[in-house]
């Protein structure tokens, strides 16, 4: 991909093409990695914005959606659709954040 892709297109090649194969991965994996009641714990947590008012309860396929993202900062297809909007952009940053900061260990 180095020789091919640029900088820019390579990562809306990642955008535009990857990000639907690494969520279907995780989506078919995540039962391995998480038990039962984990996972039923995720499904009841908040996600806010800034003010602490719920924009929803996590979504596993939002999680994924957003955690592979992740790098994706400059590409097209992230300032389309989650820059330029400030409730796709906290999402972002409320999923991305549950992720890194979660108790959570893999079974």
């Amino acid at each position: 991909m180095y020789y091919y892709f640029t900088p820019a297109t390579e990562h809306n090649f990642m955008s535009q093409h990857m990000i639907p194969v690494f969520k279907n991965i995780l989506s078919e994996i995540v039962n391995d990695l998480l038990s039962p009641s984990d996972i039923a714990d995720f499904n009841i947590t908040p996600i806010t914005d800034a003010n602490g008012t719920v924009i929803e309860n996590f979504d596993f396929m939002h999680f994924y959606k957003y955690i592979t993202y992740e790098g994706l900062h400059n590409s097209q297809s992230y300032m389309n659709n989650i820059n330029n909007n400030p409730i796709e952009l906290r999402k972002h940053l409320e999923y991305n954040r549950n992720g890194r900061n979660t108790s959570k260990d893999c079974q």
